[in-house]
C-alpha cells in the first residue's frame, strides 16, 4: 500500500515497508539526472565505438543504480521492499517471451544479449526513475531536466542543419532515431509548458515544439509530435491552451512548407512520399511492413526470436521487390516486435502500453475537475508523451539503444504521477 505523507515543504511518497534512506534517494536523483541529460547526446562523441554504445553515460547510470538498489535490498534483509519501484507485470511477461524465444533463435548469443539489455533498461531504468521521483518537487525537477535536455538536442540539430548545412540530425546523426527521441519528448515537454499560466513558459513550449517539427527529418517525428499535441489538446480543459497548441502546430507545419526547398528539410520531403525516387515502386518502408506481416503470419507463435528479424525477413518479401533502399533504423517497431517474438510477444507489449495508457488517460480526465493544477500539468503531459511514443514506434522502434531510456522515462512518469496524485494530496499550487 502506498501512502502520501505531508511535510511542511512537499508531499513525499513512502513506499511499501520501510522508506528508502534519504541518501539513496539522492543517489537515484543524481543518476536519473545523468541519464536524462546524457540522452540528448546519444553516443556522442564516440559514435562509432561499440564499447561506448554500451557504456555511454545513460546506460551506465542505469547499470550503477541496478547494482546500488540490489545491494540496498540485500542489506535491508526484508525490512524494505522495492515492489513499488518496479514496472507493471506486463513488462515481466514481455521479457519472459523474449527470453523463451531463444529456443528458436538462429543466433542464440544475439537473442540473449538483446534480452539482457532490454531487461536492464525496462526494469533497471524504470526503477531508477521511480526511485528518483519521491515528491512533487522531484517530479517537477525531472520535467525541468527533460525540457532542458530536449532544448539542447533540438537547438543543436537546428544549428547543425541550417547553420552548418550538416547532414546529421544533432547528436543522434540518424533521422529516424532522432525523430523517435524528439517525437516522444517534445509533446511531453510542450504540453507541460502549455499548461502553465505564465506566457513566457507557453512561448518556450511553442518554441520547443516548433523547433522539433522544423528539425525533423522523418515522417515519424512529425506524426508523433502532431499526435501527442493533439492528444494534449483533447484532454486539456479550457480553450486557451488548445489555441496555443493549434497555433503552434500550424506555425510549425507552415514553416516546414515555406522551407520545403531548403536542403535542411529535404530529408523530410523525401520521407513523406509513398513512392521511391524511381516513381514506380512503393517506398521500401511499406514493402518492408508487408514482409513483416507475412513473417508474422508464417511464424505467428515462434517468431524469429528476439533480435533476429534480419535472419529471416528477406525470405518473406515473396513477389514484392527488395530494393535495398531502406534507411538505417527505419523500422516499424510494432511489426518488428511481432515478427521477432510472435503474436504473444506483441500482445504482451500492447498490454504494457494499454496499462499505462489507461493510467495516463484516467489521470488526465480526473485532473480536469478535482485535482490541483500541478497534477493537471503532469497528467496531460504524460498522456501526450505516451500517445506520441506509440506513433513514433510505427516509424522507428522505441527499443533501439539510446532511445529506449526515454520510453522508459515516460512510463515511469505516468506511474509516479499516479502515486503522487492518486489520493487526496495537499500539493502546493506554487507551480505555475
Amino acid at each position: 500500500m502506498v501512502r502520501i505523507a505531508s511535510t511542511p515543504d512537499k508531499d513525499t511518497i513512502l513506499a511499501m515497508g520501510q522508506p528508502m534512506n534519504g541518501r539513496i534517494h539522492t543517489v537515484a536523483a543524481l543518476l536519473a539526472g545523468v541519464a536524462i541529460v546524457s540522452s540528448a547526446f546519444h553516443f556522442w562523441p564516440f559514435e562509432n565505438s561499440s564499447a561506448w554504445q554500451i557504456l555511454c553515460p545513460a546506460n551506465m547510470a542505469v547499470l550503477i543504480w541496478s547494482v546500488v538498489l540490489a545491494g540496498y535490498i540485500l542489506l535491508k534483509r526484508g525490512r524494505w521492499t522495492g515492489a513499488s519501484l518496479l514496472p507493471h507485470l506486463g513488462v515481466f511477461a514481455y521479457l519472459c517471451i523474449n527470453a523463451l524465444s531463444a529456443a528458436f533463435a538462429p543466433d542464440l548469443s544475439r537473442t540473449i544479449s538483446f534480452t539482457i539489455k532490454l531487461a536492464i533498461m525496462l526494469v533497471g531504468g524504470y526503477a531508477l526513475f521511480s526511485s528518483a521521483i519521491s515528491s512533487t518537487g522531484s517530479l517537477q525537477m525531472v520535467y525541468r531536466l527533460t525540457i532542458a535536455t530536449v532544448m539542447i538536442s533540438v537547438s543543436y540539430c537546428l544549428i547543425a542543419r541550417f547553420g552548418f548545412k550538416s547532414g546529421n540530425f544533432g547528436f543522434y546523426g540518424n533521422a529516424y532515431k532522432y525523430g523517435t527521441y524528439v517525437g516522444m519528448l517534445a509533446p511531453l515537454c510542450g504540453a507541460y509548458l502549455f499548461l502553465s499560466t505564465r506566457v513566457l513558459k507557453r512561448l518556450l513550449g511553442a518554441t520547443l515544439v516548433t523547433g522539433a517539427l522544423i528539425s525533423s527529418g522523418s515522417l515519424g517525428a512529425v506524426m508523433a509530435i502532431a499526435a501527442g499535441m493533439a492528444a494534449a489538446a483533447i484532454v486539456t480543459p479550457g480553450w486557451s491552451v488548445r489555441v496555443w497548441i493549434i497555433g503552434c502546430l500550424v506555425c510549425g507545419v507552415g514553416l516546414l512548407t515555406l522551407l520545403g526547398s531548403s536542403s535542411a528539410v529535404a530529408p523530410l520531403s523525401n520521407d513523406i512520399t509513398l513512392a521511391e525516387k524511381d516513381g514506380i515502386n512503393l517506398k521500401q518502408r511499406y514493402i518492408e511492413w508487408q514482409a513483416e506481416i507475412n513473417l508474422m503470419e508464417e511464424r505467428s507463435i515462434t517468431g524469429t526470436a528476439a533480435g533476429c528479424i534480419n535472419e529471416y525477413r528477406s525470405n518473406f518479401y515473396y513477389r514484392l521487390p527488395k530494393l535495398n533502399t531502406l534507411g538505417a533504423f527505419d523500422q516499424n517497431g510494432w511489426l518488428a516486435m511481432g515478427a521477432e517474438t510472435g503474436i504473444v510477444g506483441l500482445v504482451c507489449f500492447c498490454w504494457i502500453v494499454a496499462y499505462y495508457f489507461k493510467l495516463a488517460y484516467a489521470q488526465a480526465v480526473a485532473a480536469i475537475h478535482d485535482k490541483p493544477r500541478t497534477a493537471r500539468r503532469f497528467a496531460v503531459a504524460n498522456f501526450a508523451g505516451l500517445i506520441a511514443a506509440s506513433i513514433a514506434n510505427l516509424f522507428s522502434s522505441v527499443h533501439y539503444n539510446g532511445v529506449l531510456i526515454t520510453f522508459v522515462l515516460v512510463l515511469a512518469l505516468i506511474s509516479r504521477t499516479k502515486l503522487l496524485f492518486g489520493r487526496v494530496v495537499n500539493a502546493d499550487n506554487k507551480i505555475h
